[in-house]
């Protein structure tokens, strides 16, 4: 068995993008001045996928042991000595760091909940226009990524990761929990632009590319107009 792709997208959301151990919290996506992005997350097992493994003498049924719930990202150091000693790292201290992260994680998110449209559209519109300002000049159809000089794509790959993704996830929260604000019809693109922002993480995050990645919803820019 493998870790599925829709549970490797909710550890990746759920871990922000650093070590999920508390004394650690490593930066997982290291981003060089020349727009290298080098990728250390690995996905570690609580109880061992195998009965012989780390922590896998447990009543975990061997089908539930890819699953979410029993997956903790760490960088890899952490996951080293969490497999290497497993007798001073128990499945109760692994889990426990990551519920303390993903709390950590979302106060560092707290989102308001306000009160009208208008408030609503000033805390969207800022992220919505620097992501939109990014794509314009940085993105795979800009003026700059047609000039083998600009080296467009490292700058794209960099702001994808450092800008565009946590705003997209701030734009998300913010909707979801403001839902009340919204319309039917927006409501519809609310859904359309978080599937499109989970391809787009993957497509940047994984290491894999979908093809069918959908386009980002040309409606979410007169969202709350």
């Amino acid at each position: 068995m493998a870790i599925a792709d829709r549970v490797k997208r909710q550890l990746w959301a759920s871990s922000a993008g650093l070590c999920q151990n508390p004394a650690c919290r490593a930066d997982l996506f290291r981003v060089f001045a020349d727009g290298t992005i080098a990728s250390i997350d690995e996905l570690a097992h609580v109880i061992a996928q195998k009965s012989d493994g780390p922590r896998g003498n447990d009543q975990l049924p061997l089908s539930e042991r890819d699953e979410f719930e029993n997956v903790i990202v760490l960088c890899p150091s952490c996951h080293t000595l969490a497999d290497k000693a497993p007798q001073h790292y128990p499945s109760e201290l692994l889990r426990g760091w990551k519920r303390t992260h993903e709390k950590i994680i979302r106060r560092a998110l707290l989102i308001p909940i306000l009160k009208d449209r208008l408030e609503l559209r000033s805390e969207v519109r800022p992220l919505l226009e620097r992501n939109k300002g990014i794509f314009e000049v940085y993105g795979p159809h800009s003026r700059a990524s047609a000039n083998p000089l600009a080296d467009a794509a490292k700058q794209w790959r960099r702001l994808v990761l450092v800008e565009i993704l946590p705003n997209n996830k701030k734009i998300a929260t913010l909707l979801e929990i403001n839902r009340h604000l919204l319309k039917a019809e927006e409501l519809a693109t609310v859904r359309a632009f978080v599937v499109h922002a989970e391809a787009l993480e993957y497509n940047h995050v994984s290491g894999d590319k979908n093809p069918a990645a959908p386009l980002f919803p040309n409606e979410m820019d007169s969202i709350l107009g």
